[in-house]
This record gives C-alpha cells, structure tokens and sequence, in this order.
C-alpha cells in the first residue's frame, strides 16, 4: 500500500481517498458493459447489516460524505468527515469497503436509474454519440475505448451477483494507494486509519489470470492499431441541424519529456477562442459555433501514460458541413506541415505560464497531482520550472513535435448527420480508403 499524505492544519476536515490503479472500466466484461460503473455504485449502499437507508442517515447525522469514481483505468473511493467525527465515519467507510451488502433491490434501482441516465445523456448530447463511435473505430471496438458508463446492453445483462464478484477483481490489485487529506498529523494517520482500511477482501493480492477471456489487465499488452489511411465512418442521424465531426489519429501521452511542448500545440489549435481552428471555423467563415482539439491522455478518458488519439471536434451546420470537414483536415495537415507562428506561440505560452498556478491552488488539487504521480510516474513541474521550460520552446520544436507525432493521413473520421449529404462530403475527401456506415448504438459492439 503506498500512502500520500498532505497536512491542513488550519482545516478540521479529513478526507480520505482509496485508488486502486490497474483497474476500472477496462476491466468490464464484453457482454456487460457498465458492470465496473454500476458495482461502484451500489458497493456505498448498504453494508454488513445496515441497509443503504440507515447507511445514509448515520452518515448524514456525522456530516460525512462517502463518494466513489471510475475511470478506464482506475477506480477510486473517498471519504469526507470532520476530523473529530473521523472515528465513526471512518468505521462506517470500512464497513462499506470490507462488507459491501449488493442488495438485490437496491442493485435493481440503481440499474434502472442507471439505464435511464444512459439513454437520457445520448439522446440529448450528439457529441457524446460521435466520441462514442470515434473513439471505438480508433481503438478497435477493444475494450479500451469504451467509455465508464458502459453500453444499454451491457448494464441490462449485470446482475448483484455479478456486480458482487467484479468488486473483489477490481480491488484485486498489489498496489492500493491510500490519500490523505488531514489535520492529523502523519503518525495519527498510519496508526488510525491505515490498519483499518487494509488489506481490503481479495485486494493487496494478485489479479485474476483471465478475465472473460481477455487479459488480467488489458493495458498491459496494448499494442497500437495498424492503421493505413483514413477511413470516414457515417452515423445516420436525421432531421438535424448540425452536423457531429470528430477525427483525429493516434499520437502521444502525458509521460513523454516533451509534455509541455504538446500542451503549446493543443492551445494554438485547438484550446480556445484564440485558436486557429476556432477562428477559421467560426470566427472567419461562421460554419460552426465553435471548434476545438485536444489529447486524450489529457482528457482523463484513457491513461495518461499510455499512447492516445489527438482529437479534433466540430459541429458544423448542416449546410456547411461539406466545407467545413475539408477545411479541419486541411488547417491540421498545414499545422503539421508548417509549425505554428511566433505570435501563436507567444499567445499560448502566456496562457499556459498565466493558468498554470491555479492547477495546485488548493489542498485538494495538490493531492490529486500527487495521485496522478502515483498512478502513472507523472512528474509535475513546479511553476519556476514550468516557466523555464515554455519559454524554452521554439517554433522548431513544435514543428519536431508535430512531424513526429501526428499523422494526419491515417485519421478516423466520424461524422454523423444525413447520410444522404453526408456520403457526398465523405467522398469528396482525399486520401480516403473506406467509407463505413453504422447505426447507433450498434456501431459499438454489444
């Protein structure tokens, strides 16, 4: 067990996270998608023999709050707690963690809450609808491209049982991390709440050989897709006024030394209103009410030390998609060509040096820094350090960068809309190879 720790002295307050990495989402079995999501979900309702009612009055009674995230990679718990209600907050916190109930009805509940929040976020957000298609053409319908909340299929097939079983494989893991957020002081802390909470029910161990017949942790022997060319793939969506364009390729992650020299290329070209990419699709030609890129190993989506698509993102209207998707592909292919200005540079640099102290301004970010650390050996610079290196980088660095990394002609390329108008944009576009339609959700495997 690896523990952080950062002292509040000024603040009354405990709060206490539980990570377990080489876990998450990933670790979902193929024909039940959203299993990882709703274990967690239920694993805080109710535990030994407290129901999840009187689980949450006791809490509530003591101001405490239990919570729990997941991520492709990793899941987490947390406790918050005044500090002179940490020994009865705490105590109901391991209950949860060591004798979790997965209570039938409870389970049945929180799976129809969760069925519905998943049909409700897609059907009122087209975006999300296009990421989903996006990020599995780029990844291989593999299990690494699906997002937490898992697919309609899949959370309909999980059962408590089911849910049950997976908590143990996720917390499966020899390396927990324990984070702590408190005024107590660092003894008080190893010598109350450390021997608590370990060794969780089947955690400090190893993880299971096999796992549904995919491997004990799929990142371990990820490999990049090969891919050759671009290929556009069309999700049909009709009577709509804007159009979904996501595309973009593989290229780097967040642990490479010259980290900060992507961060510049993200913000030139995507990360405002600053931006070549904004200013061109909306502020020049007003096709798109905005437009914007980013790295996925920043997003959070996929580990941070693992190689990730560079995406791109627009939602042009309907009758200026066909200009539109040309002109992303054609400014991103001259970003790679090219390089940037000295003005840009000079912009993003200013931004990125001006925005960087609010990124560890409170305790609470600090210690998410440090668990980033943790989870992927990420290290963070501090401001004096992060100043010297922006102000390092040159126009010929980025254009290294960019040469190195991106590879504007292998994209995926998704766009949803009409399929009527938009097959024409697609074979309008160079260096094409194959053109997919699918319906949703049954572009993503079940």
């Amino acid at each position: 067990m690896n523990l952080i720790y950062r002292q509040t002295p000024q603040r009354p307050l405990t709060h206490v996270y539980v990570i377990f990495p080489r876990s998450g989402a990933c670790l979902d079995p193929a024909t039940s998608r959203g299993l990882g999501r709703l274990t967690l979900r239920t694993l805080l309702m109710g535990a030994g023999d407290l129901s999840a009612e009187t689980m949450s009055e006791r809490l509530e009674r003591l101001g405490a709050v239990t919570g729990s995230g997941l991520s492709n990679d990793h899941i987490s718990l947390r406790l918050t707690t005044l500090t002179d209600k940490l020994d009865e907050a705490l105590e109901l916190f391991r209950l949860s963690l060591h004798s979790p109930r997965f209570d039938g009805g409870e389970f049945a509940r929180v799976q129809t809450e969760l069925t519905s929040a998943w049909r409700s976020e897609r059907e009122e957000s087209k975006q999300l609808r296009a990421q989903e298609v996006f990020l599995a053409r780029c990844y291989e319908d593999r299990s690494h491209a699906y997002l937490p909340d898992g697919r309609l299929e899949g959370l309909r097939a999980c059962t408590a049982e089911m849910a049950a079983a997976h908590y143990r494989r996720l917390v499966a893991v020899p390396a927990p991390i324990l984070a702590v957020l408190s005024d107590l002081p660092r003894e008080a802390v190893e010598e109350k709440i450390v021997p608590l909470l370990f060794p969780l029910p089947g955690g400090n161990g190893n993880q299971p050989s096999s796992l549904s017949g995919q491997a004990a942790y799929p990142w371990d022997d990820f490999t990049l897709p090969q891919k050759h060319g671009r290929t556009v793939t069309l999700v049909p969506e009709m009577d709509t006024a804007t159009d979904e364009v996501m595309l973009g390729s593989f290229s780097t992650h967040r642990k490479v030394p010259d980290w900060h020299v992507h961060r510049l290329i993200s913000m030139i070209f995507g990360g405002d209103m600053n931006s070549r990419l904004f200013r061109q699709i909306r502020g020049e030609r007003g096709y798109s009410y905005g437009a914007s890129c980013w790295y996925e190993a920043a997003a959070g989506r996929m580990p941070r030390d693992m190689p990730a698509p560079f995406a791109m993102y627009t939602f042009p209207s309907a009758e200026h998609s066909a200009a539109a998707v040309p002109l992303v592909i054609e400014l991103y292919e001259q970003l790679v060509a090219e390089g940037v200005t000295e003005e840009e540079l000079d912009l993003a640099r200013a931004y990125l040096i001006n925005s960087y102290p609010f990124r560890f301004d409170t305790p609470e970010k600090q210690m998410g820094l440090e668990i980033d650390e943790a989870l992927y050996g990420i290290t963070t610079d501090d401001d004096e350090t992060h100043r010297a290196k922006l102000a390092a980088v040159t126009p010929q660095d980025i254009l290294k960068a960019l040469r190195a990394t991106h590879h504007p002609e292998q994209m995926e390329i998704v766009l949803l809309g009409d399929p009527a108008r938009l097959e024409k944009t697609a074979a309008s576009l160079h260096g094409v190879e194959k053109i997919h339609t699918v319906r949703y959700p049954d572009s993503i495997p079940k």
